[in-house]
């Protein structure tokens, strides 16, 4: 994998092994990431709601295509990165397969737009692999390069689903068994009925509940956790 200059991070366990599926249709998802990591070529963009893995399903296919391609070049380009500028897009026509995370955060720059359609064209010519992630559908931004948006709903849409309660139990478990803690089904089903419901939220309180069940060298109960949250 051919690293750009900049300080991009690619967190180690975004795997496509450790992404809660949750539904039929994003098994299908990644089975398509899956078949490009492996040397297919096409044109992907999806989409989803604010936590619904996005980034991960993104780096995990970054890394996927490195393993399986270790000759070929991968380029990940999140833009939120505020080191990153329209020129840097220019160059990545020579590699063989990019991810551009948040193309929403770009929209309304000219400069942006311009090299991103040059770059998909560029990608397209010579039949390389672009997947595009967004909050939106490609038809919902507000894009003002007409050429830009026709050639983003021209690539293949998925819609990332949300992960049901019972998912996103299963996500917790799992994110706090790696922190070496026990969240029990009663506690983790109290922290869905009183909480916010988006993932990230959701995470951000188990990090706050990890570093209190340290300091306190306590495991999570419901009063304990009623606690910490000031329930």
């Amino acid at each position: 994998m051919q690293q750009l200059p900049l300080d991009i991070e690619i967190k180690a366990d975004s795997t496509f092994d450790n992404f809660i599926v949750g539904g039929e249709d994003n098994a299908q998802l990644i089975a398509v990431l899956q078949g490009l990591a492996r040397g297919e070529h096409d044109f992907i963009y999806l989409y989803g709601e604010q936590g619904t893995g996005r980034t991960h399903l993104l780096q995990a296919f970054t890394q996927h295509y490195s393993e399986q391609l270790p000759q070929a070049l991968v380029a990940y380009i999140p833009l939120d990165n505020m080191q990153l500028v329209p020129e840097m897009v220019e160059g990545l026509s020579s590699f063989d397969a990019v991810c551009i995370d948040g193309i929403e955060r770009c929209l309304g720059d000219k400069a942006w737009e311009t090299a991103l359609f040059n770059l998909y064209n560029q990608l397209k010519e010579h039949d390389k692999t672009l997947v595009i992630a967004g909050i939106e559908a490609p038809q919902q931004l507000d894009v003002t390069l007409a050429d830009l948006k026709s050639r983003l709903s021209a690539m293949l849409i998925h819609a990332i689903q949300p992960l049901s309660d019972d998912d996103k139990r299963v996500l917790m478990q799992t994110k706090a068994e790696e922190r070496g803690l026990e969240l029990t089904d009663d506690v983790a089903t109290y922290l869905l009925s009183r909480q916010q419901r988006d993932l990230p939220h959701l995470l951000g309180m188990l990090e706050t509940l990890d570093q209190a069940s340290l300091q306190a060298k306590r495991r999570l109960t419901i009063p304990f956790v009623k606690q910490v949250l000031e329930l």
